[in-house]
């Protein structure tokens, strides 16, 4: 009894060691440092000499949270076209307000670089660029408060007032000016509160919805001779007594004098502002401060010099790269990896949770990659995550990250370029092209090869018999996770337009698509996120394909049919840049078809195993629990043995005592 109850113990204890080695190694995996991801938009846009916090994955929340200043965090993505035109006004609008920072500090994070998509996915950025509020002394769980972004300086400066504001009024921002309307009846009792330092003590009359006291307030507010209060015009009693009948009106007072109005000769925050300065010159106070104050003359010239610099800088690359210029009209495999690698790792994965027609969305688009993407080893790795994806209702974009990132490493290598990077597609500067174009390049890869029924036998019969099916991926797609808000919703407006799912053939698809990208191509010819080396043309241009057009200038549709097929299939797929050919040439022959070794087989049925366990294991992991569990085996079967021996030696003692008695 004895016996079996150690054998037991040992048993269970080899066990449990069993067990944590592998739940160990699973938490190694998730913890161990991916492959080096793909990062689009190199700097950023925003640097040093900027008046915009750059944060990241490592500072944001040691500097966000628990500080003594609230924070306007603007969340963008460095390839956004957006967020590339609304930059100039983020940098005028941190120019602009400067005066504030002791009371909001204005910060930028380039959800663009992988490294900051944990921290863009758990505040739940949706779009870019999304600005977001953080109050003084900001604590976890806290995410911010969307604050609406404006399309100027003037709007985004006028919703930010509107949130301080209701701070004040909420209990937050005690340290602050009170920039709350002043209610008092009696002007005599204004110098009851007011400090032994004020000197002067200004109130600006105004109407009940203008911001111009709050920005004068704090403007001004550093400057500890003056006090300034606003006061609305719903205050009846108080304007009728100080005979105000005009907004804005200026009232000055002083400690030794009465009350006066001030001229204000442009009823502007400017000139409020220079109301105020002359008043106190000319009485002989001089205020150094005030020379601080940035002024709209200071704003339109950061927004000049920025224009000015667009112009330079396209002058300058456009003279560099004329006679450099890539003039070859190809589809090539790492710039279509790449997009792949950045939705499936990036874009994808910063949706915080993936359900409803979000995850209905994915499997769509998981399906026809699955079914169509020439990715190496015959497509098992995306094929593997689209079975996982297809059989649940709801996944978080974490889930999504680790079950991508695990695949991917149980399979490595998936993708052909390392470093990957952008042949096609690739910008004059990283701020333009890449992914947008990626993304273009891979959606008309998949129209064309589903047109020409490549790899059928992985799809499903309502999906073949639907001639959209890729459009309407595509459609989803951008509509639920592609990140540039302004971008996506003018795509889906232009698709609604245009009737995307009434083509009629897998043909009429194509070219639906080509339609729409040259459509695109002529509303942003000519805007600030065109690159100058690569001009938005109406393509394909003649020089690639001639017939295309008729004398007339008119699309001969025909020729651009078999234009398009020619370019975006297998057969046209280059593979500059990428070292490891002999196994990319493989991932599709000739004519398409899919060719799957029972070894890729048995690989695709393992990691389904492992996924379904949760395990994020690979082949290392599970030599080691082999390894310890064989061991473990040992052990056992020799205490077992030492146990056995040991008893019968005392049987054997026992039998020889009885023999002498």
């Amino acid at each position: 009894m004895q016996q079996l109850e150690v054998t037991r113990i040992i048993l269970g204890s080899c066990l449990l060691n069993i067990f944590m080695i592998n739940w160990s190694s699973a938490a190694a995996a998730g913890h161990r440092n991916p492959n080096q991801s793909l990062i689009i938009g190199g700097q950023g846009l925003y640097n040093a000499s900027d008046d915009v916090v750059i944060l990241n994955a490592t500072n944001f929340k040691t500097t966000v949270y628990g500080s003594t200043r609230s924070w306007l965090v603007e969340f963008y993505n460095s390839w956004c076209g957006f967020c590339y035109r609304f930059a100039p006004t983020w940098k005028a609008f941190a120019s602009d307000v400067l005066p504030w920072n002791d009371i909001v500090v204005i910060a930028a994070i380039d959800c663009a670089d992988d490294d900051n998509n944990p921290i863009c996915r758990e505040y739940e950025i949706m779009h870019y660029p999304m600005l977001k509020y953080f109050s003084i002394n900001a604590r976890p769980p806290s995410l911010g408060i969307v604050i609406e972004k404006g399309d100027s300086v003037d709007s985004v400066r006028h919703n930010l007032i509107s949130r301080l504001e209701t701070e004040q009024q909420e209990g937050r921002g005690s340290t602050w000016p009170n920039i709350a309307p002043y209610r008092n009846v009696e002007i005599t009792d204004i110098w009851k509160t007011a400090s032994s330092n004020v000197k002067h003590f200004f109130l600006i009359f105004e109407s009940t919805d203008s911001p111009l006291g709050t920005e004068v307030i704090l403007d001004l507010h550093k400057i500890n001779s003056l006090q300034i209060r606003r006061v609305t015009s719903d205050n009846e009693l108080l304007c009728v007594t100080n005979k105000v009948t005009k907004f804005p009106t200026l009232i000055a007072f002083g400690r030794n004098e009465s009350q006066r109005v001030i001229s204000v000769r442009i009823p502007t925050r400017e000139g409020v502002r220079r109301a105020i300065k002359d008043y106190v010159i000319a009485r002989g106070i001089n205020i150094d401060d005030l020379s601080t104050i940035s002024s709209h003359n200071t704003i339109q010239s950061v927004e000049n010099s920025h224009q000015t610099t667009v112009v330079k800088n396209h002058e300058v690359i456009e003279e560099q790269l004329q006679s450099s210029r890539k003039t070859d009209d190809y589809l090539y495999q790492l710039d279509l990896e790449s997009a792949l690698h950045y939705s499936i790792n990036h874009e994808i994965p910063l949706m915080k949770l993936i359900d409803g027609e979000k995850i209905q969305a994915l499997q769509k688009f998981l399906t026809i990659l699955a079914g169509y993407f020439p990715l190496r080893r015959n497509n098992v790795y995306l094929e593997v995550i689209h079975d996982v994806v297809d059989k649940k209702n709801a996944m978080t974009g974490e889930e999504f990250s680790q079950l991508a990132k695990t695949t991917e490493e149980e399979m490595s290598p998936v993708y052909s370029g390392a470093p990957r990077q952008w042949i096609g597609c690739k910008g004059s500067t990283d701020s333009y092209r890449g992914y947008p174009c990626g993304l273009w390049t891979m959606f008309h890869m998949l129209t064309v090869n589903f047109a020409l029924e490549h790899n059928k036998a992985f799809v499903t019969q309502i999906v073949l018999r639907d001639p959209a099916a890729v459009l309407r991926a595509m459609y989803d797609y951008i509509r639920t996770f592609f990140g540039c808000a302004d971008c996506a919703a003018h795509f889906v407006e232009m698709a609604d337009r245009n009737k995307i799912f009434d083509v009629r053939s897998k043909d009429e698809a194509v070219l639906w698509l080509w339609r729409a990208h040259n459509q695109v191509n002529a509303r942003l010819s000519g805007d600030d996120t065109e690159d100058p080396a690569h001009k938005k043309i109406q393509y394909p241009a003649a020089e690639h394909c001639p017939a295309c057009r008729y004398d007339n200038d008119s699309w001969n549709e025909e020729e651009v049919l078999r234009y398009l097929k020619a370019k975006y299939s297998y057969s046209g797929i280059k593979l500059e840049g990428i070292s490891d050919i002999d196994n990319v040439s493989n991932m599709n022959n000739g004519n398409g078809s899919r060719v799957r070794p029972e070894r890729l087989a048995k690989e695709t049925n393992y990691a389904k195993y492992v996924t379904a366990f949760g395990w994020d294991l690979n082949i290392f992991d599970i030599s080691i629990c082999v390894v310890l569990y064989v061991t473990s085996a040992a052990i056992l079967v020799l205490v077992c043995i030492k146990f056995a021996v040991k008893g019968t030696y005392k049987k054997k003692s026992h039998i020889n005592l009885l023999s002498k008695v």
